[in-house]
């Protein structure tokens, strides 16, 4: 794979994003990630899974903006259904699954997070964002679901009308994060939390996260994405995806 790194710690297997510093998600990216995912599932001598970067300060910047925010609108829909594939199978995956964040997490990478079952975040000027609201996106059921399932119904309300980013304390404090390490300590810390859940029987653990996400209400896969898509291609979702696109080559222009 080209963007995704497989190591192996015991029974806990370690998939780390590698694409660019800031792990800026595109279609390839979360086709190897959907693929890394199954096989993980399928492996028994596989009983967790850590998600991490390979790229301290960033865990994942969400989507890769020149390339996704270019797609039509087959394309998108294609593109987002593969990712809510990807979303979907981290979530409701039978075995514990805990994120490794040793930097931002934004928009798809917040994404990716909120499907782990524990999250390990590091400390500093980092950020956990659903931004989607500042340049004119909504999101689908079962990503409202799954915030407002981890921090709550006002705070995941605040989060979704603001797009504020939370600060790792902040996040503590709330139940976003189980634990808050340094950057460098952050990928250990996960690891002793996934060989901790390795350590309970492995049926009943999976017949448990089943059971609790359908009491607490998560929609079945296969959701519609005709809001999400309806509004990504909406006058003003499309004017603000081209301000935030611009205002990106000119970064990139300036820094280069």
């Amino acid at each position: 794979m080209e963007f995704v790194k497989t190591l192996q710690d015991s029974e806990v297997r370690i998939l780390t994003l590698s694409r660019g510093k800031a792990n800026a998600l595109n279609l390839v990216m979360v086709e190897e990630l959907i693929e890394a995912v199954r096989a993980s599932e399928e492996d028994g001598d596989v009983r967790a899974v850590v998600f991490a970067s390979a790229h301290p300060g960033f865990f994942s910047a969400g989507f890769d903006i020149e390339e996704v925010f270019a797609y039509g609108r087959d394309d998108m829909r294609h593109f987002f259904g593969r990712f809510m594939e990807l979303f979907q199978r981290i979530l409701r995956m039978p075995k514990p699954v805990v994120g490794a964040l040793a930097g931002h997490a934004y928009a798809g990478g917040a994404f990716l997070a909120l499907a782990c079952d524990v999250r390990v975040m590091a400390e500093g000027d980092f950020g956990f964002a659903l931004n989607e609201i500042n340049f004119g996106a909504v999101l689908p059921p079962a990503l409202r679901r799954a915030l407002i399932n981890t921090v709550g119904a006002r705070e995941a309300t605040r989060m979704i009308l603001t797009g504020d980013s939370v600060k790792p304390g902040r996040a503590l404090e709330i139940g976003l994060a189980d634990e808050v390490v340094p950057i460098g300590q952050v990928l250990d810390a996960a690891l002793k939390h996934a060989h901790r859940l390795t350590q309970k029987p492995p049926q009943a653990f999976a017949f448990s996260k089943r059971a609790l996400q359908i009491d607490l209400g998560y929609p079945e896969a296969g959701e519609t994405l005709d809001d999400f898509v309806t509004q990504w291609f909406s006058p003003e979702c499309e004017e603000r995806r081209r301000q935030l696109t611009a205002s990106v080559k000119t970064k990139t222009q300036a820094s280069g």
